[in-house]
């Protein structure tokens, strides 16, 4: 039987000989449901396809060898998830129309994204900027996207947090980048993140009272940086160790070399910062539990305890 595998946009077609016949649909692409769905995706294609239905809803050119549709997709004023990754867009696209919902653009060769970019896409709850080449998001760039819930930036040439993210935000991921500090103030606007990703970063400490002003923040992933395991470091280690977590992280040390390759959180307040307090003085933890209590009470090091999970979640 002559048939069409399609890919995913949010849905998946699986397409038979009948989806072929209906009009009006490009050549080559899959419309099941006519002025809904269309997926035009490893085609070859260089341009966008002329035929596609003004009325379409879903659209998926995704692996393909698109440069440039800047304001080609205007006039599909009903359209709201939109599929662009695999491609080979320099910049992000112009004239996108203001109904998008969903907008797909991994792995392209984006590189930065101008204040204005995004000016007329109010309506975005998830962009995906996966796996391009960002180095610059000018401060601002997103702040107009008012009902986004989630972003992905992983996989970029990110340096720090862009500045002014919106405060709608639910689930950010900034993993594998070059992030080498978190800015307190482009992290303590997001009132409303359940989830953060940013491992795989170059992070030495987190700021004091980095995650106080995120009450929803729920899950974390912190692994694979650089964590200097000293004094800079005791508000994370505390934090950590604060009750909300349901899992510990394995958060291995860079620095001190003496302390290099140890899981931060089988080391004593002591180990990290010996200067904190007197060797015979206990540190008052009342809220910790007793084994806790133990732990930041003691100056020796812990043995290290093979397969904690590199990722944890706040209760």
């Amino acid at each position: 039987m002559l048939g069409c595998r399609c890919g995913v946009l949010l849905v998946l077609c699986v397409c038979p000989l009948s989806c072929l016949v209906m009009s009006p649909c490009p050549p080559g692409c899959c419309c099941r449901h006519p002025g809904l769905l269309v997926l035009c995706e490893s085609l070859g294609l260089k341009s966008l396809p002329r035929s596609v239905p003004l009325s379409t809803s879903a659209l998926s050119v995704a692996r393909n060898q698109l440069c440039n549709i800047d304001h080609l997709l205007r006039p599909f004023s009903g359209l709201q998830e939109l599929s662009l990754s695999h491609n080979q867009l320099a910049r992000f696209p112009r004239g996108l129309p203001s109904s998008l919902e969903s907008l797909q653009l991994q792995e392209n060769r984006i590189t930065y994204i101008t204040s204005g970019a995004l000016r007329q896409l109010g309506n975005l709850t998830r962009l995906d900027l996966e796996d391009n080449r960002i180095r610059s998001i000018q401060p601002g760039a997103l702040q107009g996207l008012g009902k986004l819930k989630v972003l992905t930036l992983k996989g970029n040439k990110l340096t720090s947090l862009p500045l002014n993210l919106p405060p709608s935000l639910t689930q950010l991921d900034v993993s594998a980048n070059c992030i080498s500090a978190l800015d307190l103030a482009a992290l303590s606007a997001l009132v409303n993140l359940q989830v953060l990703k940013i491992n795989s970063n170059c992070l030495r400490s987190v700021p004091e009272n980095a995650f106080d002003s995120l009450p929803h923040l729920r899950s974390v992933d912190l692994a694979n940086n650089l964590w200097v395991c000293e004094c800079d470091i005791l508000y994370l280690y505390r934090w950590l160790l604060s009750g909300r977590l349901k899992m510990a992280t394995d958060l291995v040390c860079t620095e001190p070399v003496h302390l290099a390759h140890r899981l931060l959180l089988n080391l004593s307040v002591m180990a990290i910062c010996p200067h904190v307090l007197k060797p015979d003085k206990k540190i008052n933890q009342p809220n910790l539990p007793y084994g806790l209590q133990r732990k930041l009470d003691t100056s020796t090091l812990m043995p290290t305890a093979p397969g904690l999970q590199t990722s944890f979640s706040v209760v």
